[in-house]
């Protein structure tokens, strides 16, 4: 398949919603109902979430202002984590915040250095 022909505004759309609907979830699933065990450092995986969720949305929003989505993204992390006090067995933590922040700035940088504009236009 050609690149050219392929709806690349269709799959990043598909592939934003995917992934805000996985993050939230992920961040406010109780923990009696996670049937996987996160090995390693879980920061790991918040850096990359919202590394996944900060390319994604610079591509799809690329006509909002920039500064409106990161604080958008950098605020939505924080907003997961405080939700979690409210869930029964888990707990906001400050560090989990600081990944997500750090997978937010990842996805902004990995966006400067690419092409992404001429895909979904």
């Amino acid at each position: 398949m050609n690149h050219k022909n392929f709806n690349w505004k269709l799959f990043f759309r598909i592939t934003w919603i995917l992934t805000v609907l996985g993050i939230i979830i992920l961040s406010l699933l109780p923990p009696a109902n996670m049937n996987f065990q996160v090995y390693g450092n879980d920061k790991i995986g918040h850096t990359f979430a919202y590394a996944i969720l900060s390319l994604n949305t610079l591509i799809v929003f690329q006509r909002w202002p920039l500064w409106l989505l990161i604080l958008t993204m950098i605020f939505f992390g924080i907003f997961l984590e405080f939700g979690q006090g409210l869930i029964p067995g888990r707990e906001p933590s400050v560090w989990d915040a600081l990944a997500n922040t750090t997978g937010v700035i990842l996805g902004i940088v990995i966006y400067m250095r690419g092409k992404y504009e001429r895909l979904v236009k």
